[in-house]
């Protein structure tokens, strides 16, 4: 799953069930078992169902070409221009 969100450039928070209480809880309460699982917004899925993750997720991590400042930039808009909110280099993307 890492390297699958990693490849996509993804932006993820790992938690660990076995140390995270409230992570438990949460699955428990969604009645999921499994893991890995990824929770995007209300939806979860469990395992790595690709075809859903893409489907789920409405944004990519783009790394600044000025002073490499990761930021978030929606997908699926087509030829956008992003500035960066640390150095204002602003970037042509193809989303």
């Amino acid at each position: 799953m890492r390297e699958f969100l990693a490849q996509q450039k993804i932006h993820y928070r790992e938690r660990d069930v076995g140390q995270d209480p409230e992570a438990a809880r949460e699955l428990m309460k969604r009645n999921i078992m499994g893991v890995p699982t990824l929770i995007v917004g209300d939806e979860a899925v469990e395992g790595l169902n690709k075809a859903r993750i893409l489907q789920l997720v409405d944004h990519r991590l783009e790394e600044c070409r000025g002073c490499g400042q990761k930021m978030r930039v929606p997908i699926r808009k087509g030829r956008i221009t992003v500035t960066c909110p640390n150095c204002k280099t602003r970037t042509d993307l193809e989303t």
